[in-house]
């Protein structure tokens, strides 16, 4: 039994270890839901650089700026400020990589 995409039925997804499901329902609504989506995942990703990976904090900032967001430093700062608590919780809990990769699954932690 073949599962279809719920948007485009006459496209089907079969994978190495049988047919997939793929949510395609959207987590964001609007614009201001999407950046703060975007920011948590960006703050996550900079505790696992940091934290994890036990890379330089300005080594770090270029990675998430040039590689993996493309966003200006700036937004890192701010998106780090307004996510604070979520760093800090993340710290304070000694979140490992599996955690977050449950977490936030569209990324590879």
């Amino acid at each position: 039994m073949q599962l279809q995409l719920e948007l485009f039925p006459e496209n089907t997804f079969s994978g190495s270890a049988g047919p997939v499901t793929v949510s395609l329902s959207r987590r964001a609504s609007n614009r201001r839901e999407r950046l703060a989506l975007r920011n948590r995942a960006l703050v996550a990703r900079k505790y696992y650089w940091e934290e994890i990976m036990r890379r330089r904090t300005d080594d770090v900032t270029v990675i998430l700026a040039e590689n993996e967001f493309f966003v200006d430093e700036r937004t890192i700062q701010n998106a780090l400020m307004e996510y604070a608590d979520f760093y800090t919780e993340l710290c304070r809990k000694h979140v490992t990589a599996k955690q977050l990769q449950r977490m936030f699954p569209s990324f590879r932690f």
